[in-house]
C-alpha cells in the first residue's frame, strides 16, 4: 500500500513538473517570438499611419529592418511638428541613423517640454484675452447684406486681389456664383478651402510634392478670402484664419530647407510678434520688412508679394502686428504700432544667424501700414529707406471715417476693439506725420487718384513733410486704394526703387 501511495505521489509530482515545464516553454517561446517579431519589423510595415508625407518613405528607406532604438526614435519623432519631422528625416536620409541623432531628438523634446511648462506658468499669470466682439449690425445693414448680390458687389479689382492670395481666378468665379448673400460668403469659401486642402493631402501622399505645395497655398488663400469680409461671425472668422495658418504650415513644410520661410516669434510687451523670415540665400543681402494692411495675412498676400523681392536679392520679414492675424487675440490695434517694427529690428540685430546685412534695411507698408512704416522710419535711423503705398499721413477726421463703407468700418471695429468711430478717433485722432521729426532719408509714396479710403491729399502731405532730397511720388490718376488694380506696374517699380537705394543698382 505504501509503495502504491509513493508511486502515485511520484506521478503527481512528475505531472506537475511536466506541466510547469510546458508552460515555461510556451512563455519563453512567446518571448522569443515577440523578440524576433520586434527584430524583423521593417520600415515599410512601420511607417503607414505614423507620418503623413510620402517623403518619409524615402528619408527612412535606409533603415530597412528596425531595432529597438530605431523604433523608439521613430515613435518619438512621429509626435513632433511636421517641420521637425522633416529636419530629422533629412538627417537620416543624408547621414544615416545614429545613437547621437536619437539622443539629440530626445534632448530637444525634453527642452521643449521644459520651456512649455514655463510658458504655461507665465501665461497662467497673465489675464486671458476674451473672444473679440463686434457691435451688432444695424437693421438696415442686415437687410442690405442679405439682399445685395455678391456677384455684383465684388468688382474686377476683387478678383485681382484674390489672385494675389494664390487663388485661381476661375475658382473664384465658381465660388462667388454659389454665394447666396454676404452671410453665406465665409461658409462657401471654407467649403472650397477644405476641398482644395483634401486635394493637397492626396497629392502629398502620392508623392506629388510640387502639386501638394501649390494646393496647400491655394487652400490657405481660399480660407483667407472667406474670412476677409466676415465681420458678422467672429468664431467662424477665427476658425478660417486658423485653417489659413494650418495650410500654410503644410505648404512650407514641403519646401527645400534653404527655401523654407523661417517661423519667428519676437517678444513684445509680454506677448509675441509672430512672423516669417524669407531668405534670399545670398550672404549679406539687405532686409525688407513688410507692414501689413489691417486685414491682410502674412501667410497669404505677403507670401506671394515677397517672392519678387526674394528674386531681386532681398531678405523679407513679414509679420502680424497688433490687431492683425495671429496677434489679434492677444493685442488689438495700438496707436504706436511703429514700435513693433522697431522691436523687430532690435531682435534681428541680436539674433542675426541668417547672414542678413542689418546695415541695409527698408520698410514697406500698405494702407494703414503705410503710415506706421513712415513713422517707424522717422523714429529709427537704422531704416535706410521707406515706402508707403496708399497710406494715411494723418488720422482722418471723424467726418471722413464715418463715411467709410460698412465693411471698412466693421473691419476697423474688429481690429481695434472699439464699437464706434468716436471711440476710435479719441484714441488715434492725434496721429499726424508732421508731429514726427522730418525724414531726411529716401521715401517713396504710391497713391491712387480714385482712392476713396485714403484720399490723394495724404500723399502730398507726406511729400511736404519729408525734407530729404530722395523723396518720390508715384501717382496713378485712375488707380484705386493702394493701386492694387495697377500692381503689375507698381510692384516691379517698387522693387526697382528699393534696388536703387539698398543695392545701389
Amino acid at each position: 500500500m505504501r509503495d502504491i501511495l509513493f508511486l502515485k505521489l511520484i506521478k503527481s509530482r512528475l505531472f506537475v513538473s511536466i506541466t510547469i515545464s510546458f508552460i515555461l516553454v510556451i512563455i519563453l517561446t512567446g518571448f522569443s517570438m515577440a523578440e524576433r517579431a520586434q527584430q524583423t519589423t521593417t520600415i515599410q510595415d512601420y511607417l503607414p499611419g505614423r507620418f503623413d508625407s510620402a517623403l518619409f518613405q524615402i528619408y527612412f528607406k535606409s533603415l530597412e529592418k528596425l531595432d529597438g532604438q530605431e523604433i523608439e526614435f521613430l515613435d518619438l519623432l512621429a509626435l513632433q511638428p511636421l517641420d521637425r519631422q522633416m529636419f530629422y528625416g533629412k538627417k537620416v536620409y543624408q547621414e544615416g541613423f545614429s545613437a547621437s541623432l536619437a539622443l539629440k531628438l530626445k534632448e530637444e523634446v525634453e527642452e521643449k517640454e521644459r520651456l512649455l511648462l514655463l510658458l504655461i506658468e507665465e501665461e497662467a499669470a497673465l489675464p486671458q484675452p476674451s473672444l473679440p466682439t463686434l457691435p451688432p449690425m444695424k437693421l438696415g445693414e442686415r437687410i442690405f447684406a442679405r439682399m445685395i448680390s455678391v456677384q455684383k458687389a465684388i468688382p474686377t479689382i476683387g478678383y485681382s486681389r484674390f489672385a494675389m492670395c494664390g487663388v485661381d481666378t476661375f475658382r473664384t468665379e465658381r465660388v462667388v456664383k454659389r454665394v447666396k448673400n454676404y452671410f453665406d460668403w465665409n461658409k462657401q469659401w471654407s467649403k472650397e478651402g477644405l476641398e482644395v486642402e483634401q486635394l493637397a493631402e492626396a497629392a502629398e501622399k502620392e508623392g506629388n510634392i510640387f502639386l501638394a505645395r501649390s494646393l496647400f497655398h491655394e487652400a490657405a488663400g481660399c480660407y483667407h478670402v472667406g474670412s476677409f469680409i466676415n465681420f458678422y461671425d467672429v468664431a467662424q472668422r477665427i476658425k478660417s484664419q486658423d485653417s489659413v495658418r494650418r495650410c500654410y504650415a503644410r505648404a512650407i513644410s514641403l519646401y527645400e530647407e534653404q527655401d523654407r520661410p523661417v517661423r519667428v516669434e519676437i517678444p513684445f510687451r509680454g506677448i509675441h510678434i509672430p512672423g516669417y523670415l524669407m531668405l534670399a540665400n545670398k550672404p549679406g543681402a539687405p532686409l525688407i520688412i513688410f507692414v501689413n494692411v489691417l486685414n491682410n495675412a502674412k501667410e497669404v498676400e505677403n507670401h506671394f508679394f515677397a517672392r519678387d523681392f526674394l528674386k531681386a536679392g532681398f531678405n523679407v520679414f513679414s509679420f502680424d502686428g497688433p490687431g492683425q492675424g495671429e496677434m489679434h487675440r492677444s493685442m488689438r490695434l495700438i496707436p504706436d504700432y511703429e514700435q513693433t517694427i522697431i522691436t523687430i529690428i532690435d531682435w534681428l540685430e541680436m539674433n542675426n544667424n541668417f547672414q542678413i546685412d542689418m546695415e541695409r534695411i527698408g520698410v514697406i507698408g500698405l494702407s494703414f501700414g503705410g503710415l506706421f512704416s513712415v513713422t517707424a522710419a522717422a523714429l529709427d535711423d537704422r531704416i535706410d529707406c521707406v515706402c508707403s503705398n496708399g497710406g494715411y499721413a494723418y488720422f482722418p477726421p471723424l467726418s471722413h471715417i464715418r463715411k467709410l463703407s460698412i465693411l471698412t468700418k466693421r473691419a476697423v471695429y474688429y481690429m481695434s476693439g472699439y464699437s464706434n468711430m468716436r471711440e476710435l478717433f479719441d484714441q488715434f485722432g492725434h496721429l499726424d506725420i508732421k508731429k514726427f521729426p522730418p525724414l531726411k532719408r529716401p521715401m517713396f509714396i504710391v497713391q491712387g487718384g480714385k482712392d476713396k479710403v485714403v484720399p490723394p491729399e495724404h500723399a502730398y502731405y507726406f511729400m511736404d513733410w519729408a525734407t530729404g532730397k530722395d523723396k518720390e511720388l508715384l501717382y496713378i490718376e485712375d488707380a484705386d486704394h493702394c493701386c492694387q488694380d495697377y500692381f503689375d506696374i507698381v510692384t516691379p517699380y517698387t522693387i526697382d526703387w528699393f534696388r536703387r537705394h539698398l543695392l545701389n543698382l
